[in-house]
């Protein structure tokens, strides 16, 4: 290494792990999403709003078939069930499988709060600053860095031991 060079930290395991757990609620909520907005194109009670393709008064759960193709149905039942696994591990890391340990106890509610909000929640960390008190603008920087000191200190105590606290 070379002077005056910082050595890279480890990538934190339990931060790619929360950001894996983020990046898959996304996946499905975009999924359901378009189902969502699939069916809202049919219309209230099966009828379809406005014509697609120009011939108007088609049926309905025909619109909704062409929208939405199988692969989106065969993904969204595919990742749900493994959202919700990785859901309930990351919850029983941040609060322990009792809902009374885990990083809560073991660092600080908040900190425990702050990954469930932002990775299992989706919040924003500028919501999630503005509701520590101050201006997004000074701590959305210090909550990102304070995650990833967080997460460093899960790796050192361990995810599973956490969870079981």
């Amino acid at each position: 290494m070379a002077i005056g060079r910082l050595a890279r930290a480890e990538p934190s395991q339990s931060l790619a792990y929360f950001e894996r757990v983020a990046a898959l609620r996304e996946r499905v909520g975009k999924l359901s999403d378009e189902i969502e907005s699939a069916y809202a194109a049919a219309g209230p009670h099966g009828q379809q709003v406005g014509s697609i393709g120009g011939g108007g008064g088609s049926d309905a759960m025909g619109v909704i078939d062409r929208i939405i193709d199988a692969d989106t149905m065969a993904e969204l039942e595919r990742l749900r069930p493994r959202l919700r696994q990785w859901l309930d591990k990351a919850s029983d890391v941040l609060y322990g499988r009792s809902g009374r340990g885990g990083v809560a106890k073991r660092i600080g509610t908040d900190e425990a709060d702050m990954l469930l909000r932002h990775y299992l929640q989706g919040e924003s960390w500028a919501s999630i600053a503005r509701s520590f008190g101050a201006s997004a603008r000074n701590l959305t920087d210090w909550c990102k860095c304070h995650a990833r000191s967080v997460c460093r200190r899960i790796d050192r105590i361990g995810m599973d031991t956490l969870a079981d606290s």
